[in-house]
């Protein structure tokens, strides 16, 4: 059931790294309070849509159960699996969802957090075993346009990574997509078009990470841009804002998108090499920010919980600070002194 080529991703994605540790305790806080808050229907959907932040949750289980060294398939779902209300798992919720009328941004993410982190049929998608197969590649190729982008901007970047896991190549005319998005000042916004809407961490991160999945390397000219926008934009504290907020979401993946171009986002190092006016200013290191937001039950508080509290920060977080299936692909470590 499970295709060989997923496992070879996963050499690449963390082979250019040092093997990860066995989950933080801070993992493990968050892995408990992901289970309290799980639906009857096996997902995480709090903020109520649909597809949203189950993917991301099982993710966050998925690492929360590694025993450290290698990523161990097996481990991952099981600990997915384990986690159950009403007798489902996330595995049934992934099943039950990918049968519906899914875009390929949709189709993308369940191949990137749950089939590749499992090993699972990409081409017959069955994590609840119900018999029902669905083939997430040919949902992923069937939403492709003639300019290379699948949908929304923020779904063309995880086609890219969903592409990276599945071992398949990426289209040029994609990466040329991406690249084209790319801003003056070197951030993307989520509109995906370099001349409308306002450069954001959260798009710009899922853009840097896009393109060294695509095998972009640190040198890259996007790449670098890319990371001095995340150099000039980091607050005091480590954190990235959203809305005018500290924010773990765009965080995370500030620290994802760092990670992937080879550098260890907790140095100073890759900021002072893509912005060296910068260099020698006092630096916070983001991980520890994000650390530092852990509440008792376990949950990584943002500022959308004004708004209702929902899974994504805290399953993003979990991702960032093991940086183990995430990124996709590394560059090369990157030397600091």
């Amino acid at each position: 059931m499970a295709v060989g080529v997923v496992a070879v991703a996963l050499t690449l994605a963390i082979g250019a790294g040092p093997a990860p540790a066995a989950p933080e305790p801070a993992i493990l806080r968050a892995r408990d309070w992901l289970a309290s808050v799980q639906q009857p229907d096996g997902g995480f959907e709090l903020a109520r849509f649909a597809g949203f932040e189950t993917p991301d949750a099982a993710l966050a289980l998925a690492v929360a159960g590694q025993p450290g060294g290698p990523w161990d398939h097996r481990a991952a779902r099981g600990a997915i699996a384990a986690v159950r209300t009403n007798g489902r798992s996330a595995l049934h919720w992934a099943g039950d969802f990918a049968e519906g009328p899914i875009t390929a941004g949709q189709a993308a993410k369940l191949i990137l957090l749950v089939g590749g982190p499992i090993n699972a049929n990409l081409r017959a998608f069955d994590p609840d075993a119900d018999g029902n197969r669905v083939d997430l590649l040919a949902r992923l190729d069937a939403g492709r346009r003639p300019d290379g982008s699948y949908g929304t901007f923020n779904a063309t970047t995880f086609a890219v990574m969903a592409l990276r896991v599945a071992q398949r190549p990426v289209p040029p005319s994609t990466v040329e997509r991406i690249r084209a998005a790319q801003r003056s000042d070197g951030g993307w916004s989520y509109t995906g078009r370099p001349d409308v809407g306002d450069p954001d961490v959260d798009t710009t991160g899922f853009a840097i990470q896009a393109l060294i999945a695509a095998g972009a390397g640190s040198s890259d000219p996007s790449v670098v841009a890319g990371l001095r926008f995340l150099a000039h934009r980091q607050g005091s504290g480590g954190a990235w804002r959203a809305f005018g907020q500290a924010d773990p979401n765009s965080t995370a993946q500030a620290v994802l998108a760092i990670t992937a171009a080879g550098y260890q986002a907790h140095r100073s190092c890759w900021r002072d090499r893509v912005a060296p006016r910068l260099s020698g200013l006092p630096y916070r290191s983001p991980t520890a920010w994000l650390r530092s937001q852990q509440q008792p039950d376990g949950r990584i508080a943002g500022p959308a919980d004004l708004a209702g509290i929902n899974t994504f920060a805290t399953s993003q977080t979990v991702a960032a600070l093991a940086r183990s299936w995430l990124p996709p692909r590394r560059a090369p470590r990157v030397p600091c002194p």
